[in-house]
């Protein structure tokens, strides 16, 4: 039995498909249509259902999945991340009714051991590993999350998440692997150390109070 996809889920669907087309950054116009052709019960213009809708029903979704560290955008063209990868197959897969698979005790995704894998090999993990917290410095919160300090604000909030999740994956497969374990205590370190770095940046609210100003 199929199951109901929201419509911001079938939006990274139209993504999706565009993407497995070979065409790796997408114009919006391109996943209004085809969002519109692939479901148009869903993405009609109110009151002319054979046009499509360009506005929000796309627009917002694409920029949420940003925020989640799905999809990239720069001047209206969407690419998808691995993340993002990942989670359209998982949602074509519910679409046409294929079983759920289990997660494994022992598996990780390939969007996250990507991630796990440039963790281990970062010079600051190292300095983590061999007890040398104090050399971290605050370049190595961007060089973690793979970002720059020019990266839009929305972008900065997409590669956070696809970190947390990518550390909350390893810690659902219950491996015991020193190394992992440790991955996941830096992961801790870094959000702790950085806290007030991530919060500007993301325009949160800072240890000191106040909102930063965009850093887009």
């Amino acid at each position: 039995m199929n199951l109901s996809l929201s419509k911001e889920q079938k939006v990274l669907l139209a993504l999706f498909r565009l993407w497995n087309e070979g065409k790796k950054k997408v114009r919006y116009e391109d996943v209004v249509v085809r969002a519109f052709e692939d479901y148009p019960a869903d993405f009609h213009l109110k009151g002319y259902p054979h046009y499509p809708d360009s506005g929000d029903a796309v627009h917002k979704p694409l920029y949420d999945y940003r925020k989640k560290g799905m999809v990239s955008a720069s001047h209206k063209m969407f690419a998808l991340t691995p993340h993002g990868v990942t989670e359209a197959q998982r949602l074509e897969g519910l679409e046409r009714g294929k079983p759920v698979r289990p997660n494994s005790r022992h598996r990780l995704e390939r969007d996250a051991e990507i991630e796990i894998e440039r963790i281990k090999g970062l010079e600051s993990f190292k300095l983590f590993c061999a007890g040398k917290k104090e050399e971290i410095i605050d370049a190595d919160l961007f060089d973690y999350l793979g970002v720059s300090v020019r990266t839009s604000r929305s972008d900065f909030i997409g590669r956070l998440e696809t970190m947390k999740s990518a550390v909350i994956a390893l810690a659902d497969t219950g491996r015991e692997d020193a190394v992992l374990e440790k991955v996941q205590q830096f992961h801790e370190y870094i959000m702790s150390r950085f806290a007030n770095d991530i919060a500007f940046k993301s325009r949160l609210k800072s240890a000191h109070g106040g909102v930063a100003p965009d850093a887009s």
